[in-house]
C-alpha cells in the first residue's frame, strides 16, 4: 500500500521538488498551492489560496485508508511584505500569518483528528529566523518562532502513532530569496548581506533540500529532537 503525502506549495521551489522526489519514490502525492507544474498519474492537485482563511477553514483533503502512512510537510511559506510593521497592510499582515502559522496548526489538526490509527508523519518547513529577530521581516520570523513551538507543543501532547519535527532548511535558492535582494535597502537594511550570500554561491538548490528532508523521513530514529538544521545533515 502506498505511503501518502501531503504538500503544501507544490507550486514552485522546494515543494515541487519535494513532490516530484517522493512521487519518484512511489508515494502517492496531495499537492495543495496555488499553481501546479507536476503531471504523475499518483499527483492529485487542490487548487487554494492557503493565505486565505476561508480557504483553509473549507479545506476538503481526500480520504486516506486505514493502514497508510501519512507524511504532511507544511512548506508553504511566505516572508510577505518586507517593511517595518507600521507600513503592512492589515489584509498582508492576517494572509501572512494564516499562510505561514495558522494553514500549518489546521492541517496539522485534521491528520491527527481523522486518521488516528494511521502512522504519521508532519514535518513543518520553519527557518533560522524563527529564534532571530530580523527588521522588516515581522511577521515572517513570529510565525515561524510559533510553528517551531507549535510542534514542541504537539509533540508534547503525545499523540497516537505520531511523529512530528521542525525543519531549518538554510538559504535555498527560490523566488523568496529573489524577493529579499531585490528589496529597497531603504525597507530592508540587510538587503546587501542576502545579495552577497547570492554572489559567493552560499545558496542551496532545492532539490538538494528535498534529498535532505527524505533522509529524516527515512532515518527518523536518528533524530530525537523536534527541531532540525539540515546544516548539520551530510549526505554521501
Amino acid at each position: 500500500m502506498k505511503k501518502v503525502a501531503i504538500i503544501t506549495g507544490t507550486g514552485s521551489g522546494l515543494g515541487k521538488e519535494l513532490g516530484k522526489l517522493l512521487l519518484n519514490k512511489n508515494y502517492r502525492v496531495i499537492g495543495l498551492s496555488r499553481k501546479n507544474q507536476i503531471t504523475h498519474p499518483d499527483f492529485a492537485f487542490i487548487k487554494k489560496d492557503l493565505s486565505q482563511p476561508k480557504n483553509v477553514i473549507k479545506l476538503n483533503i481526500p480520504k486516506i485508508k486505514l493502514g497508510q502512512d501519512i507524511i504532511l510537510i507544511n512548506n508553504a511559506g511566505d516572508i510577505g511584505e518586507i517593511t517595518t510593521i507600521n507600513k503592512k497592510s492589515k489584509p498582508n499582515i492576517v494572509g501572512e500569518f494564516t499562510l505561514n502559522l495558522i494553514t500549518p496548526a489546521i492541517l496539522i489538526n485534521h491528520i491527527i483528528d481523522k486518521y488516528p490509527n494511521n502512522k504519521k508523519l508532519i514535518i513543518n518547513i520553519s527557518s533560522g529566523a524563527s529564534n532571530k529577530p530580523i527588521g522588516s521581516w515581522s511577521t515572517y520570523c513570529a510565525s515561524k518562532s510559533a510553528l517551531d513551538m507549535l510542534t514542541k507543543v504537539v509533540a508534547d501532547e503525545k499523540h497516537e502513532k505520531l511523529n512530528i519535527i521542525s525543519i531549518h532548511p538554510g538559504i535555498i535558492d527560490t523566488n523568496m530569496q529573489k524577493k529579499i535582494r531585490t528589496t529597497d535597502i531603504k525597507e530592508f537594511p540587510l538587503q546587501s548581506q542576502f545579495m552577497n550570500y547570492y554572489k559567493e554561491n552560499m545558496l542551496e538548490q532545492a532539490d538538494y533540500i528535498a534529498e535532505k528532508i527524505y533522509y529524516i523521513i527515512e532515518n527518523q530514529s536518528k533524530f530525537n529532537e523536534n527541531i532540525v538544521l539540515l546544516r548539520d545533515i551530510k549526505l554521501k
